[in-house]
């Protein structure tokens, strides 16, 4: 009796552990069932942190400026946009934080392809110095900038120590050597002399990067460079120590000749066509001998129907050593390099406007248009026109942020020689102008 009741009780203890086994797997289905239909279920995320994927608007300024800032009461100007402009603008004082100027947004334009207005906020008027930025109603503030009684000559000797700095660490490029002496020879009035001993700095220094080269060589594509910027050392530094110019040209004219020689017997070259063509240019200035100047005489074909070739800086060099030179010259020559240059400059002024559209430019780059610039200098050395200094100030203040990216291309570093030669040539200009009005 005994037996059958634990019999029993198993019995009933297997149904019922079966019975809740089989109700345990249904739910289980229809859980699994609700799961898979539940629209939100790829929702539902078990991380204790979220994960956000997604991309933060850049934010711009609607008011443009130079953020490396503008020269006291010349040509201070700057751009505003938006869907409605304002009436007016306000200069704000940084350090105080109060009105320093009020005028007026002028010249608005509707835009159709952006779809809003722009004008412009003209300040040349106010002659404060210090650090500021401009506020308009409903359009927001600009960027901070500083406002300096010689802005080009701070930003010549910022780009100039820059550049000597490099030479005595011996990391100077042949290129921005060249340079260096370009701006040199072209306004040595604005090169400092600080240990009055009457040789300017940049030729003492540019003495030890000679003697650097010297010892340990120039890669071979710079050959021709080098040769060049020897030659034109030489012509320069004749007048303070004749001897040492004499053996600079004498070395560069070796430099040439192994250049040349590797050339004819089908070796490599060493440097560009241009390149060349400068050595020989400087090699012919410093020395006068005919055998530079019948090889000038040879390439002027190339020259004649064709400006593309002032693409090129050494060719840019090149044509203004041509026509710097008190040798006897091919007159043609001549009279190619000078129209050329300006043609490329009266072409270069009048589409400023649109290259150096603060708003909606149309141009291939700011290597490009500080290419424009550095032409535009070159013809404004030569004939010295107002309108080329206005607009090459105009292409400055777009490479250093007035720009629709309000991107300060010229902290990128990229091409010191060529803000070199345009800052070189804005600060001689500036600086004489000040002296007729003092005067």
């Amino acid at each position: 009796m005994k037996n059958d009741r634990i019999l029993s009780s198993v019995l009933a203890l297997c149904l019922t552990v079966g019975s809740l086994s089989g109700c345990g797997r249904v739910e289980d289905e229809r859980e699994e069932e609700n799961i898979v239909s539940n629209p939100y279920a790829g929702a539902v995320s078990m991380e204790e942190t979220p994960v956000v994927d997604y991309a933060v608007p850049m934010l711009l300024p609607n008011i443009l400026v130079d953020t490396k800032g503008y020269s006291a009461g010349e040509g201070m100007v700057a751009v505003v946009k938006g869907r409605k402009l304002p009436e007016e603008f306000v200069l704000v004082d940084v350090e105080t934080g109060g009105e320093a100027y009020r005028g007026s947004v002028e010249e608005p334009v509707y835009r159709e392809e952006q779809g809003f207005y722009s004008g412009y906020a003209d300040f040349s008027d106010f002659q404060g110095t210090g650090v500021y930025y401009i506020k308009c109603d409903g359009i927001g503030c600009s960027m901070t900038f500083p406002i300096r009684e010689a802005q080009y000559a701070a930003l010549f000797d910022e780009v100039y120590r820059e550049m000597l700095e490099s030479c005595r660490s011996k990391e100077l490029s042949p290129a921005d050597a060249v340079a260096l002496l370009e701006a040199y020879e072209w306004y040595e009035e604005i090169f400092p002399d600080e240990d009055e001993d009457q040789v300017p700095d940049v030729l003492k220094v540019l003495c030890g990067w000679i003697s650097y080269r010297e010892e340990s060589g120039v890669d071979e594509e710079d050959e021709a460079l080098y040769a060049a910027f020897l030659a034109k050392f030489s012509y320069l530094y004749q007048k303070f120590d004749r001897k040492y110019a004499t053996d600079c040209i004498k070395r560069a004219s070796t430099v040439l000749g192994e250049v040349q020689a590797r050339s004819r017997k089908g070796g490599s070259a060493a440097g560009s066509q241009a390149d060349l063509f400068f050595a020989l240019t400087e090699l012919y200035r410093a020395t006068g001998r005919y055998t530079y100047r019948a090889r000038i005489a040879d390439c002027r074909h190339f020259f004649e129907d064709n400006d593309s070739y002032l693409d090129e800086r050494s060719y840019l060099h090149a044509a203004m050593t041509y026509l710097d030179t008190r040798q006897r010259v091919d007159v043609n020559l001549c009279d190619n390099f000078i129209n050329h240059l300006r043609e490329r400059a009266e072409e270069t002024s009048k589409k400023s406007t649109v290259l150096i559209d603060a708003v909606a430019p149309v141009n291939g780059g700011s290597a490009d248009l500080l290419k424009g610039a550095v032409e535009l200098s070159c013809a404004n050395y030569i004939v010295n026109n107002y309108q080329y200094t206005a607009v090459a100030e105009d292409f400055l203040h777009y490479l250093m942020g007035r720009n629709p990216g309000s991107v300060c291309f010229y902290d990128n570093g990229e091409d010191r020689g060529g803000y070199l030669l345009l800052l070189a040539q804005l600060t001689a200009i500036h600086e004489a102008g000040k002296h007729i009005k003092e005067g």
